[in-house]
């Protein structure tokens, strides 16, 4: 695609769906405050995409719905809660959607805090180890922006957050309609002949923060994960683990992201069935996943801040990587280059060009991407508009 080609795809892109969203916003700004700590709120967001692999999205790439969701939130005295639903529409008429979150929460001090219910797990940098709208490659692994159903234990004192949290099984089959993929958080599923399931998972992430509340501050942490992977047809339980040690660096307008992670997974599947690699699964969407891998993040930031109308600008570059263990498995690659801002208010923008190399969802490969890796083992390009009107 040349490059003129590229910027005018590009810009056409975000105008249209800046409009979009102005129309949403216009039609929808129906949130409200309940009083006595409740609220509630909600988004719409569409994506203009253009796909290099795909030939229905030809030279003028396509703008697509994306996603609805209903949030509800209490806070109050000791007392918190949070919630989420979603719905997404895919191109051709396929939706889904699922429960994203529900947890309730009491602080036992200024310092601590217990959550119960469907929460983010605690591994890693947190809330996110990417600065972009797809993630890094973590969060296709089950182990970026994930959550599962259990409690929670959180300590924040001064620099130190301390984590600690028990969970009694998986994101859950909330609804949808796949066999067990319906369902926002990858983790290992269930699929056809294919029967491991996430169960009994222990999660601890511990962080320290240099110059905490400063622009010149630095986080180190270390965070491990245990859990089973029963298998229904053998009646035997496998083992799921996995480590991360992290950094995360703000100086001034500057932000440097750094992650490496190790994961196992021990299946015990019956006789004949590769356990080199797992299905997960997300979105009503299963795939094949390498059983065992390291996985690396670099991420650099830029906060502009304002520019014109424009505000919250910040400038990106995000990178990660797949390393497998098994022999003859193709390493996995995302690479990430964009900017996001807020044109007016309540809307939200990422602008984002990615390259991406065995990825599912950058690339032809969606079945195998993560785990063996597909026939071609060439470079993709996406570029993505998202706009999200918030309320």
């Amino acid at each position: 695609m040349p490059t003129s080609n590229v910027r005018n795809t590009y810009l056409r892109g975000a105008l249209l769906s800046t409009l979009l969203a102005s129309v949403a916003l216009a039609d929808g700004a129906w949130a409200v405050d309940l009083g006595n700590g409740f609220r509630l709120g909600g988004a719409l967001r569409y994506n203009y995409t253009y796909k290099d692999w795909d030939p229905k999205y030809n030279d003028t790439g396509l703008i697509d719905f994306d996603t609805a969701r209903i949030d509800a939130g209490y806070d109050n005295g000791p007392w918190l809660a949070s919630a989420q639903y979603r719905y997404y529409r895919y191109r051709g008429g396929a939706d889904t959607h699922f429960l994203h979150h529900a947890w309730v929460g009491y602080r036992l001090n200024d310092e601590t805090q217990l959550h119960v219910g469907l929460n983010p797990i605690p591994f890693g940098i947190t809330p996110f180890a990417s600065h972009n709208y797809f993630f890094s490659m973590a969060y296709y692994v089950g182990l970026e922006d994930s959550y599962n159903l259990g409690g929670k234990l959180i300590h924040r004192n001064g620099p130190w957050d301390l984590q600690l949290a028990y969970y009694v099984r998986d994101g859950g089959h909330w609804s949808g309609d796949s066999e067990s993929s319906a369902r926002y958080t990858f983790n290992v599923v269930e699929n056809g002949a294919v029967r491991n399931s996430e169960r009994d998972t222990v999660v601890g992430r511990a962080a320290y923060t240099f110059g905490k509340d400063t622009e010149q501050s630095s986080e180190f942490g270390v965070s491990l994960l245990s859990g089973r992977l029963p298998n229904a047809g053998t009646g035997r339980d496998g083992s799921r683990r996995a480590g991360a040690v992290h950094y995360k660096g703000d100086y001034g307008k500057w932000g440097v992201m750094l992650q490496a992670t190790r994961y196992v997974n021990s299946v015990e599947n019956p006789p004949g069935q590769d356990r080199n690699v797992v299905i997960m699964g997300a979105y009503d969407f299963p795939y094949a996943v390498a059983a065992r891998a390291n996985l690396y993040t670099t991420n650099l930031s830029y906060r502009v801040g304002e520019w014109g109308p424009l505000r919250d600008i910040t400038v990106y570059a995000d990178y990660s990587m797949l390393s497998k263990d098994a022999a003859g498995f193709r390493d996995s690659q995302q690479q990430v280059y964009g900017v996001s801002f807020t044109p007016i208010d309540k809307v939200f923008v990422y602008v984002d060009y990615l390259r991406g190399r065995q990825h599912p969802y950058i690339g032809p490969n969606f079945s195998t991407g993560l785990a063996a890796g597909g026939t071609d083992d060439s470079w993709h390009d996406r570029f993505n508009v998202n706009v999200g009107v918030y309320f």
